[in-house]
């Protein structure tokens, strides 16, 4: 909860001072920021291009954090936020568990008009005398799955040989149990939230390590690179069929199943189009680079999937990770486009970040959704409650972000300015 508070506070000084700026103009920022040779003209490919470390660590800290996010709302859903001191000093005194009927029924709250639905209400049960005299009588609170009546039985945990210490009960002995051990959610439900943030989170890494094109190490141009002058001359998207007679193209059930759509900058190398895509929002990274001129770099080597990893880097002094499809990199290679790579050892370039301007992007349905959310964090955490609100409560802590972020969206007046 901490941290959610913190982040609705920065995201709100982030606001305050300036905040709701378009995807187009961080990208213009962050060009600027790393034209490191801004203004001297046709510059030399570098000796050494930098590795994508900082870059990817952010990507797959996105990967976990946004299933672990759904897995604390998840639990928070199941967790009975009932707790109290009397579990645990029951627990600490050798309370045993027993069944019980029901003599008095206050405050009920039921879920439905049918019997058989759940309700919460306080509970009195007689609880036998030590002394062998008349019951003492024991009140608490209940969350069950079904009414109960008068003279309906219930698990009761107590101390035999001190029942002043109170008693908790309920109608299923495991959530008794789970009481007096202290846990806020059952070890089946916990087992299955836990299992499916792990399976969810290691499907999105390992897809993300599988084909993402922007993970790599820092590189050398060595003599087998490839080399082309290009200009960037927008944004646009390239569709990558398998080619004909390939395994990938047996029929056209296969065809249309190997057929990629991809987004990215659109680049001329001497006459040719060439598509050009990384982890970036194409229509405003083409609007921020349209016009610039550089090298577009690739090792023929270096595959990752159906692409060839590749940097285009700018006269300016950036350098851009992205990555050409192989069908696209061969063609251009074996028309006679590209030149012998001819690395400089003086000349230096910068990663560009896209992406480093995201926090300047906040809007003011931004902040206030994630502040519903803290609010809703809020209410699970500290009300000792455990009836239907906590699942809608959920939802909505769930649900208002994402709103947050839509409306933003819209205001911004593209989908372009909505993703990278």
């Amino acid at each position: 909860m901490v941290l959610l508070a913190a982040c609705v506070v920065i995201l709100g000084v982030a606001v305050v001072g300036g905040g709701g700026r378009s995807r187009r103009e961080t990208y213009r920022r962050a060009v600027e920021v790393a034209s490191v040779t801004s203004g001297r003209g046709e510059g030399t490919v570098p000796l050494r291009l930098g590795g994508t470390r900082w870059l990817s660590a952010r990507y797959a800290g996105v990967l976990v954090a946004v299933p672990t996010l759904l897995a604390l709302w998840a639990t928070l859903g199941a967790a009975d936020g009932r707790g109290s001191g009397t579990s645990a000093v029951l627990a600490e005194a050798g309370a045993v568990i027993v069944e019980r009927p029901i003599v008095k029924i206050e405050n009920e709250v039921a879920e439905g008009s049918s019997p058989r639905a759940a309700a919460t209400a306080d509970y009195t049960v007689l609880l036998p005398s030590p002394t062998g005299r008349d019951g003492v009588p024991a009140t608490f609170e209940a969350y069950t799955n079904r009414r109960q009546g008068v003279g309906s039985e219930l698990y009761v945990a107590y101390v035999p040989e001190r029942p002043e210490l109170g008693a908790i009960g309920d109608d299923r002995r495991q959530d008794v149990e789970r009481q007096l051990a202290g846990r806020a959610v059952e070890v089946g439900d916990a087992w299955g939230i836990g299992g499916l943030w792990a399976l969810v989170t290691l499907a999105l890494l390992a897809g993300w390590w599988k084909i993402n094109s922007m993970r790599r190490p820092a590189r050398t141009v060595g003599p087998d690179w490839e080399a082309l002058r290009v200009t960037v001359t927008g944004a646009g998207e390239h569709t990558d069929a398998p080619p004909p007679g390939s395994a990938a193209a047996a029929d056209e059930r296969k065809r249309k199943e190997n057929t990629r759509r991809l987004k990215g900058l659109v680049l001329d190398g001497r006459g040719r189009e060439i598509p050009f895509h990384s982890q970036m929002a194409s229509e405003p990274a083409g609007d921020a680079l349209s016009g610039a001129h550089g090298w577009l770099l690739w090792s023929p080597r270096q595959r990752r999937g159906r692409d060839v990893l590749a940097e285009l880097v700018g006269d300016d002094g950036w350098q851009l990770p992205g990555a050409v499809p192989v069908q696209v990199a061969e063609q251009v290679a074996e028309a006679g486009l590209t030149v012998p790579a001819h690395p400089d050892p003086e000349r230096r370039v910068r990663t560009l970040d896209l992406g480093a301007g995201w926090l300047v992007t906040a809007s003011v349905p931004v902040v206030a959704g994630w502040a519903v959310a803290l609010g809703c964090l809020a209410a699970l955490l500290f009300v000792p409650d455990g009836g239907a609100w906590r699942p809608w409560t959920v939802a909505v802590g769930l649900l208002a972000p994402i709103v947050g972020h839509i409306m933003r969206g819209m205001a911004s007046g593209g989908g372009g300015d909505q993703a990278g």
